[in-house]
C-alpha cells in the first residue's frame, strides 16, 4: 500500500502533518475564494459610503467627516502589517482568519445597533439646509461609534494579512500543478473582490441611501458571517500554516538594521567570502544568488571574527547572502510602492468630497430610476474591467489549473 504523501510545514486542524491527498487543494481554495467575496461584499460598501454617513446622519462637518474616514482607512492598512507579523510569529494565519472575522463581525453589528436605535445619534436633520442647526453627536455615542469603527478596521486589517496567504498555504510550491493553482488563485480572489465590490457598491449602497443605514450595516453583518460560515466548513480540509516564530518583515528589517550597524566594515572582494549557510546541512532552505546591486546592503552578510568563532551570529548584525537578497528586491520595488501614492490621495478624494459633491447633482436618470447613488454610477466600472481581465486570463489555460 502507497505511503500518503505528507505535506512539510503544514498541519490539519487537530495538528498532525496534512496529507496532500486529503488536505488543501483547489476545493478548499474555492471556500477561501467565496469567503473573500463575501468579506469584500460586506466591507467596501462602508469604505466609500462612510462618509456621507457621518455628514448626513451623525451631523460631522464635511471636513471632519472625511478626516474619520481616512483616519479609519489608514488604521486598516497600518494594522495589516502588525497583524503579518503577528500571524508569521505567533498567532498562524488560520486563527487569523477566524478572529478577524469574529472582530469584523461584531464591529459591524455594533454600527447597526448605532443605526437603528435613535438614542444613540443625534436627531435626524438636513444638513444641506444652513438654516438649520443640527445635533451633534453625544461624547457616549461618539465613543461607542469608535469602538465600532476600530474593531472593524481592526477586523478588515486581519482579513487583508492572512486570507490571501492562507489561500496559498493550500498548495506546495513543490508540486508543478499546484504552483499553477496558486498563481491561478490570485487572480480569482482578484474576481471574488471585483465581483463582492460590485455588488457591495450597487445593492447594498442603494439599500443604504433607499432603506435606511441600519439596514444597510444589516445586510454587511449578514454577509460577513455568511462568509466566516463558508470559512469554517473548510475547517476539516485545511492545510493550516504553523507559526514558526519569524517573520519576512522583521527579517528585511534586521537585514538594514545590520548593514547600518556594519557600515564601517570593509566588503570583501570575492562575494563568496560573504556570510552564507552550508548548502550540504541546511536541508530545504531557500537559496538565492549574489547580485551586484545595492552593495552597501552586503555589509549586512560581512562576517568578522567573534562572528565566526561562536556559535549562531546575532540577527541585528549578521545575515545570509540569501536574506539580504530579499531584502535589496523589496528595496528596488520601493519606487512602485511611492508611486501608488499618487493613487491612494486620489482615491482619498474620490471616497470623501467627491462623494458629497454627487450627493448634491440630480442624481435622477429616468422616470423609472428615480435615484442612483454617486457611488453605484462610477466606481462598478472598473471593477467590472478587472473581473473580465480575470475570467478570460484564467479561462486561456483553465483547463491546466483545474484538470
Amino acid at each position: 500500500m502507497e505511503k500518503p504523501e505528507r505535506v512539510e510545514g503544514k498541519v490539519d486542524w487537530r495538528g498532525r502533518t496534512a496529507l496532500k491527498h486529503k488536505h488543501g487543494g483547489m476545493r478548499t481554495a474555492l471556500m477561501i475564494i467565496a469567503a473573500f467575496g463575501f468579506e469584500n461584499m460586506a466591507n467596501i460598501a462602508l469604505t466609500v459610503n462612510l462618509v456621507t454617513y457621518f455628514n448626513g446622519i451623525l451631523h460631522f462637518e464635511l471636513p471632519d467627516a472625511a478626516n474619520e474616514l481616512t483616519n479609519y482607512m489608514g488604521t486598516s492598512f497600518f494594522l495589516t502589517i502588525l497583524v503579518t507579523v503577528l500571524t508569521d510569529t505567533y498567532i498562524g494565519r488560520f486563527k487569523a482568519v477566524l478572529f478577524s472575522g469574529f472582530i469584523e463581525f461584531l464591529g459591524l453589528a455594533l454600527l447597526t445597533v448605532q443605526a437603528h436605535f435613535p438614542s444613540l445619534r443625534p436627531p435626524l436633520c438636513n444638513v444641506f439646509e444652513k438654516t438649520w442647526q443640527c445635533g451633534k453627536l453625544k461624547t457616549g455615542d461618539a465613543a461607542f461609534l469608535f469602538v465600532a469603527l476600530y474593531l472593524l478596521a481592526a477586523g478588515t486589517a486581519g482579513f487583508k494579512a492572512a486570507f490571501p496567504t492562507h489561500g496559498a498555504d493550500q498548495f506546495d510550491e513543490k508540486g508543478p500543478k499546484e504552483t499553477r493553482q496558486m498563481s491561478s488563485l490570485f487572480n480569482w480572489l482578484l474576481l471574488a473582490l471585483c465581483i463582492g465590490g460590485a455588488v457591495s457598491l450597487t445593492l447594498i449602497v442603494w439599500i443604504q441611501d433607499e432603506r435606511g443605514w441600519d439596514w444597510g450595516f444589516g445586510i454587511s453583518t449578514v454577509t460577513i458571517l455568511c462568509g466566516v460560515i463558508v470559512f469554517l466548513a473548510g475547517f476539516p480540509l485545511f492545510r493550516i500554516h504553523v507559526a514558526n516564530g519569524t517573520s519576512a518583515i522583521v527579517e528585511i528589517i534586521q537585514v538594514y538594521v545590520a548593514a547600518i550597524l556594519n557600515r564601517k566594515l570593509e566588503l570583501p572582494e570575492n562575494p563568496i567570502e560573504l556570510y552564507e549557510v552550508d548548502r550540504g546541512v541546511a536541508g530545504e532552505t531557500e537559496f538565492l544568488p549574489h547580485r551586484d546591486i545595492y552593495r552597501f546592503l552586503d555589509k549586512a552578510a560581512v562576517q568578522i571574527p567573534s562572528t565566526e568563532q561562536f556559535g549562531a551570529p546575532n540577527p541585528w548584525k549578521l545575515y545570509r547572502v540569501t536574506q539580504v537578497e530579499n531584502a535589496e528586491i523589496i528595496l528596488g520595488m520601493t519606487p512602485v510602492f511611492l508611486c501608488t501614492i499618487i493613487m491612494t490621495l486620489c482615491l482619498a478624494q474620490l471616497q470623501t468630497f467627491s462623494v458629497q459633491q454627487g450627493l448634491t447633482m440630480d442624481t435622477r436618470i429616468t422616470g423609472d430610476v428615480k435615484h442612483l447613488s454617486p457611488l453605484s454610477r462610477h466606481l462598478p466600472r472598473h471593477h467590472e474591467k478587472v473581473d473580465v481581465f480575470s475570467f478570460c486570463f484564467n479561462s486561456t489555460r483553465g483547463h491546466r489549473i483545474f484538470s
